[in-house]
């Protein structure tokens, strides 16, 4: 996930960025294709040469042992000199830049939105605990989360493009987790009001028109049921004769809408409707509780649990879809005259998210492996950014699947928006906003990458993205950068180099009371959740592959993955895994590095050393044989 208006900033540095690397690529001999401008590639070099001089300070003297070799190894070949004269490191490490008119990092206050402190969210655990647990063994959750059949969604919806109106109905079959209650997130609630401050800003845009939500009918097993709703949460009293049956109950719930005109995930254009995050979903209940956390403008406000869809979708003949289900052999119905019937079905996903759009859409398609690859773009979009967006889409999708496993579905979607999203995430498809379909330059790369990394880490392996951010976005971006190194050097190398200064210049956070190990609500503004869950953790994990070596650590990524193939993950199980793999307890390593615990900076680093040391005791040995 990566949203908001400070994307703009990013995108003008990334830009400054391509231009040297083709300014670099033509100086050697090379034609990536690109054009430069030497006055302004001079101005980026001036005034980066400046900022990563002084960042690098820092982060030199808190990790001059591993760190610094591995900067120097792995993301400037030309060495210290290099270093210091490396152009645009900030804008490629950036994921997001300051908010305007945001808090300051030390000015966190703690406080969710509505007024609940954020340390007292259902489940939510405090950084005290999850050090104190960081090197227990996890619990067997496959009773937790073990379902004799698994939740269903049948819908029937029917969109007016012209009007921007849905109406429709969603049938849930779910067995309950509690006697008393069920929970529904529904989340387009959360834009039927104007929202205020400058983090709603940047991700809604300036002025955003808000849509409405009205729910006609809700029955449970056929019955009107009473419900009570408070923001995006619906609360839903059972019948406890019905729950003891021990039966799949069936949750009817008939609703329309009007959606909402904005920058983000749920919205619309003149060429296209997006809707993620649209229909109602079941609130997670695991071990720690019932998660019913509000959509917030930070992060990816979400924890799902995988189900089966089904989708009847009626809309205006002339318009495509694209889903996150196999829809790609479908060309609609005819209904009644002038509408088209599309039955999309997708099973064991955590979400359902489709993008409507009109004749102006263009598509591209490939092969890998068992799926089909497609790129969605407009008439007078960049047709070389089209052919690159789906390059990286093809090409880091055949990366991830080769060394975190098989991809079990049929389809994925890359499909180009309206909006200032930048990149999100949903199972079987991601949504890109225009920006990365305009000019020609290389900055939409790295957010296909990682945008189709998160259909390995939070499609296939959920967890929940609200308290433990880190464990998606950090992996995720980890990958990205594992691959972007592989097939894509030049553009590796600066991301490397960004995500290494920003995870390791982290002080101030840690004196506000920051981590990578907060729940979204607790982030004062996007910069410092993206410094923390991206970058810190992306620093970690280089880190570890710089001791074990990439083979062992992406192995180890690939055995957890499957463990957790269609469940959900948690941190502690990560911490626990990471554990078994390195032989000792990694508590150390992780209370430094995710929960910036400063008093355990050496220990983290002698953590390090020691697990370098087994490495090459483990290389002699072999090598003796």
């Amino acid at each position: 996930m990566a949203v908001g208006k400070w994307w703009e900033a990013q995108q003008k540095g990334i830009r400054l960025q391509a231009d040297c690397l083709k300014m670099r690529t033509a100086a050697a001999g090379r034609d990536d294709g690109g054009r430069s401008d030497a006055g302004r590639n001079a101005a980026s070099q001036n005034a980066t040469r400046r900022l990563l001089a002084k960042a690098a300070q820092g982060a030199v003297r808190k990790w001059t042992g591993s760190l610094f070799v591995f900067v120097l190894a792995t993301a400037f070949p030309g060495g210290h000199a290099a270093f210091a004269k490396a152009p645009g490191f900030q804008a490629a490490g950036q994921e997001a830049g300051q908010a305007p008119g945001g808090q300051g990092a030390g000015q966190a206050t703690g406080q969710a939105p509505g007024g609940q402190a954020a340390s007292q969210a259902p489940g939510s655990p405090a950084a005290g605990q999850a050090a104190d647990q960081t090197a227990e063994q996890p619990a067997n959750r496959a009773a937790e989360q073990a379902v004799t059949d698994r939740t269903a969604y049948t819908a029937s919806v029917q969109i007016d493009p012209a009007a921007k109106e849905l109406t429709g109905s969603v049938h849930i079959q779910f067995v309950p987790q509690d006697p008393a209650f069920a929970y529904l997130h529904v989340y387009p609630y959360a834009f039927t009001d104007k929202k205020k401050g400058p983090l709603w800003a940047d991700l809604l845009g300036k002025n955003p028109t808000p849509g409405t939500y009205q729910i006609h009918q809700l029955r449970i097993q056929g019955k009107p049921a009473a419900y009570q709703r408070t923001g995006t949460l619906v609360e839903i009293p059972l019948e406890k004769r019905v729950v003891e049956s021990g039966a799949a109950l069936d949750l009817e719930l008939q609703f329309s809408m009007t959606l909402p005109r904005n920058m983000g995930r749920m919205s619309y254009d003149d060429h296209a409707i997006w809707l993620g995050n649209w229909l109602p979903i079941l609130a997670v209940r695991d071990s720690s509780g019932w998660h019913l956390d509000p959509y917030g403008p930070v992060g990816d406000p979400f924890y799902s649990e995988t189900a089966d869809y089904q989708v009847e979708l009626n809309v205006p003949a002339g318009y495509q879809v694209a889903s996150t289900a196999a829809d790609g052999t479908q060309r609609g119905e005819e209904a009644t005259p002038g509408q088209r019937v599309y039955h999309l079905e997708a099973k064991d996903v955590r979400d359902f998210s489709l993008v409507v759009m009109d004749e102006t859409y263009q598509r591209r398609e490939t092969t890998v492996g068992r799926t089909k690859v497609r790129s969605w773009w407009r008439k007078g979009d960049s047709p070389v950014q089209a052919a690159r967006n789906h390059q990286a889409a093809e090409r880091s999708f055949s990366y991830f699947q080769s060394r975190f496993g098989a991809y079990p579905y049929d389809e994925y979607d890359v499909v180009r928006i309206g909006g200032r999203i930048n990149g999100m995430e949903y199972p079987g498809i991601v949504f890109l906003d225009g920006s990365h379909y305009q000019g020609d330059h290389l900055a939409s790369i790295p957010t296909v990458v990682h945008e189709t990394a998160h259909q390995w880490f939070y499609g296939l392996m959920g967890n929940n993205q609200v308290e433990e951010a880190w464990l998606d976005e950090g992996l995720a971006e980890y990958a990205s950068l594992s691959f972007l190194r592989a097939a894509y050097p030049q553009i590796g190398q600066m991301r490397v180099q960004g995500r290494l200064i920003r995870g390791t210049t982290a002080d101030a956070y840690a004196e506000a009371g920051l981590n990578a190990w907060l729940p979204t609500s607790r982030y004062p503004d996007n910069q410092s959740y993206s410094d923390l869950v991206y970058s810190r953790t992306a620093t970690m994990l280089l880190l570890l592959e710089d001791v074990w070596g990439e083979e062992r650590l992406h192995a180890m990524l690939q055995h957890f993955l499957a463990e957790h193939r269609h469940q959900v993950a948690t941190g502690r199980e990560w911490v626990a895994a990471l554990t078994a793999e390195a032989g000792e307890d990694a508590a150390p390593f992780i209370r430094y590095w995710l929960l910036l615990d400063k008093e355990q900076e050496q220990a983290a680093q002698e953590w390090l050393d020691r697990q370098r040391e087994a490495r090459v005791g483990r290389d002699s040995a072999g090598n003796a044989r």
